[in-house]
């Protein structure tokens, strides 16, 4: 390197063409281990809601099935202990 000028280039930084260091280490710490719970409540509050509507249809179909079924039943069966219908519980009973 005792021949380069001022204006001579040298190489990009840590290749300045000479010999490789040896026994150099050097440590960083990563970004997630400095602020792990950075953006937490954010994003857990918009997953929380992505998750859920992604899931909605599975859910609420179901449970509307289910209501309507659970409905009628109710419906079907205050019917049949009521003077018009003891008739037709008399046949459903066998």
């Amino acid at each position: 390197m005792a021949g380069a000028g001022p204006k001579t280039y040298m190489g990009w930084w840590g290749n300045m063409g000479s010999t490789k260091q040896k026994y150099v280490t050097s440590y960083s710490v990563s970004p997630y281990a400095t602020k792990p719970f950075k953006g937490a409540l954010y994003n857990a509050f918009f997953n929380t809601f992505r998750r859920t509507k992604n899931q909605f249809l599975y859910v609420a179909i179901p449970a509307v099935i289910v209501w309507n079924v659970w409905t009628n039943a109710r419906d079907y069966n205050e019917y049949l202990y009521t003077k018009e219908g003891r008739e037709e519980l008399e046949r459903v009973n066998v």
